[in-house]
């Protein structure tokens, strides 16, 4: 009894499955429109600011303030730079690649008129400095000083100059060493000449 039971229900199944089949079928071939789902990925809003990112080299999350849209180009930080500006002085290679491989302007200056180029020529990133030069950056822009990166490469070490590196070093919080950013200046003055 339960066999014929169970029979008759895999029966109604099948029998009812392929009736409601066979409907929509006919409904699907009767009628012509076409459904579309859009899908939206969302993505997350980045946790840091772009220039902490920036400062900190954290490349993740500047990926993820790039797939956020975040305007690589905006001003931020205490001296209203661009994280451009802010990873070259932090000597952060790959967050500099990124961010001009993505786009962002390389000539854009902070309020002292210090541009990407000039911060990375300032402490000695040589890497850096060649990244800019070859992607356009101008090294003749004057920044409020009265200065280029040309000048600060053109003119030799001395007490004056090296006491500047030291206050700036501690204003731009960035831990490189003295005399790697001396012996950095002569190769940087050969990228920029060419």
């Amino acid at each position: 009894m339960k066999v014929l039971n169970i029979s008759i229900l895999v029966f109604f199944l099948i029998f009812f499955t392929s009736c409601s089949n066979s409907n929509e079928d006919t409904s699907i071939n009767t009628t012509n429109d076409t459904v579309l789902v859009e899908v939206e990925e969302t993505v997350k809003e980045p946790s840091n600011s772009i220039w902490v990112s920036a400062k900190k080299g954290d490349i993740e999350s500047i990926k993820q303030h790039i797939a956020f849209g975040t305007d690589l180009n905006s001003k931020g930080s205490n001296r209203d730079e661009t994280a451009l500006i802010i990873a070259s002085c932090q000597g952060h290679y790959e967050v500099v690649k990124l961010l001009i491989d993505e786009g962002a302007e390389l000539d854009i200056q902070n309020d002292e008129g210090v541009t990407a180029q000039f911060c990375a020529v300032f402490f000695g990133q040589v890497e850096i400095v060649q990244l800019l030069n070859d992607a356009g950056a101008d090294p003749e822009i004057v920044n409020s000083l009265d200065l280029t990166a040309m000048d600060l490469v053109s003119v030799e070490w001395d007490g004056t100059r090296e006491s500047a590196v030291k206050f700036y070093k501690l204003k731009y919080q960035v831990d490189f060493d003295i005399e790697d950013i001396k012996s950095a200046h002569p190769l940087i003055m050969e990228i920029l000449n060419k």
